[in-house]
C-alpha cells in the first residue's frame, strides 16, 4: 500500500502553561490529501494526579474542553482543508490543553495509525513487564559482594505532590537517602521524552523537598535507558533536570553510579537486593 503524507500533533495537558511540565493526553492525525482528520483525547486522572497532584484540575471543564476538539477534529464537515489551517489552530490556543506543532508521518492507515499513536504517545502500550525488564537488568548490576551492604530495595516513601505512597526498586545513603528509578527514555519523539522527563523532575522535586521519619532527606536518581543513537534525547532530559534536584546517570554508565556508591554509600541494615 502506498503512503500518503500525514501529520500528527499530540494533545497536552499544561495547568501552567510558563512552565514546560505537561502531560500527554491525546493525539490528533491529519491527512491533506485524503481529508482525514481525527483525534483520540483520554484525560486520565490517575496519570495527571501523579504528575501535578490531585488538587488544582477543574475536570468538568478539561472535559467540556475535551469534547470539543473531539467534535471540532471528528466532524465529517471539518473546517480544516490545509497544513496550514491547522498550524493557525494550534498557534492561537492559549488555554491549559495544547497541541504540539505538527509533524510529519507517513501514513498506511490512517485509523490504525492513529491509534498506534495514541498509545505510543500517551504510554498505553508501555507495558508493566518492560519496566520489570529494566529493573531486573539493574539489579544485575548491583549484585556484586562491595554492594552487599549498601543497597537497599522495595523502598516504599510518601511523595507529597502525588499525595500517596509509592515503591522504589532501590536507595542507598550517602547524607541523603538515594532513591533510584531505572526509567526508560527509548522513545525517538522530544515532545514524549520531554513529558517523561518533566514527570519524573516534578516527582524527584517533591521528593527532595520531603523529609522521611525514617530515611531523612531524600533525593531521587534516574537510571535512564536510552536507544543507541539517541543524543538529542540525552540532551533534553539532562536539561529538564537541571531545573529539579534530581540526578541522572544512562543506563551504560551505570558503573559511574555504582562506583559513587562503593565510595560514599553508608553500609545499612537489612540491605539486600531482591
Amino acid at each position: 500500500m502506498k503512503p500518503q503524507k500525514g501529520y500528527y500533533s499530540v494533545i497536552q495537558y499544561c495547568p501552567d502553561l510558563s512552565r514546560f511540565e505537561a502531560v500527554n493526553i491525546g493525539v490528533l492525525l491529519f491527512c491533506p490529501d485524503s481529508g482525514f482528520l481525527k483525534a483520540r483525547i483520554g484525560l486520565h486522572r490517575n496519570r495527571i494526579s501523579r504528575v501535578f497532584g490531585k488538587d488544582g484540575h477543574d475536570w468538568e471543564r478539561l472535559n467540556a474542553v475535551k469534547r470539543s476538539l473531539l467534535k471540532l477534529f471528528n466532524s465529517p464537515n471539518s473546517e480544516f482543508r490545509s497544513l496550514d489551517d491547522l498550524q493557525h489552530f494550534i498557534a492561537t490556543r492559549a488555554n491549559q490543553i495544547q497541541l504540539t506543532p505538527p509533524r510529519f508521518i507517513k501514513v498506511f492507515a490512517p485509523a490504525k495509525d492513529l491509534d498506534e499513536l495514541y498509545q505510543k504517545m500517551t504510554g498505553e502500550a508501555r507495558s508493566t513487564a518492560d519496566r520489570q525488564e529494566l529493573k531486573k537488568l539493574l539489579a544485575k548490576e548491583f549484585n556484586r559482594p562491595e554492594l552487599e551492604n549498601k543497597i537497599a530495595s522495595n523502598i516504599k516513601v510518601e511523595v507529597p505532590i502525588l499525595n500517596k505512597e509509592v515503591e522504589m526498586p532501590f536507595g542507598y545513603q550517602n547524607g541523603r537517602f538515594n532513591l533510584i528509578k531505572p526509567v526508560r527514555f527509548e522513545d525517538k519523539d522530544p515532545v514524549r521524552t520531554l513529558s517523561t522527563a518533566s514527570r519524573w523532575g516534578v516527582e524527584g522535586k517533591s521528593i527532595y523537598n520531603s523529609r522521611n521519619t525514617q530515611l531523612g532527606d531524600l533525593q531521587l536518581v534516574v537510571v535512564g535507558q536510552f536507544a543507541a543513537d539517541a543524543s538529542e534525547a540525552t540532551e533534553t532530559v539532562e536539561k529538564v533536570f537541571q531545573d529539579f534536584p534530581v540526578k541522572l546517570f544512562r543506563f551504560e554508565n551505570v558503573n559511574h553510579l555504582i562506583e559513587d556508591i562503593i565510595e560514599n554509600g553508608k553500609d545499612l541494615p537489612h540491605a539486600s537486593i531482591a
